[in-house]
């Protein structure tokens, strides 16, 4: 093999850096986050959980219409909080909702999913 060769399977096997980096969250992050899900959730949840308190419904029948509906509901009103986002990833990465856009049409989305995964405590997971 090459020293090319071997440059080349070194290079493909380094991991890729990210082009961002995101601070830790902290007790102010709290009312964008909760803004945010507050604008994405369905207003209509409520009349679900009725029917498991007065037990027309188990919790097995709710759950599975419960995470329809909020998987549909913020599919659709993800476009509401288009800037509250990038407002929030600017706040976390430093860089601007310009550069974010620039970063390509996954950027958002890999940045909230590492925001999620950094953050369990932040978001009540267990470690």
């Amino acid at each position: 093999m090459s020293d090319k060769e071997k440059n080349l399977v070194k290079t493909e096997q380094e991991p890729k850096s990210k082009p961002y980096t995101l601070r830790k969250l902290d007790g102010d992050d709290l009312w964008p986050v909760l803004d945010i899900v507050g604008k994405v959730l369905p207003d209509d949840l409520a009349p679900m959980f009725m029917d498991i308190a007065t037990g027309d419904k188990d919790v097995s029948e709710v759950g599975g219409v419960v995470a329809v509906r909020m998987v549909k509901a913020i599919i659709q009103n993800l476009g509401t909080v288009k800037e509250e986002v990038y407002a929030f990833l600017s706040d976390v990465s430093g860089l601007s909702k310009d550069e974010i856009i620039a970063l390509g049409m996954m950027a958002v989305p890999k940045m909230i999913w590492d925001i999620f995964n950094a953050e369990k405590d932040f978001f009540g997971q267990q470690a």
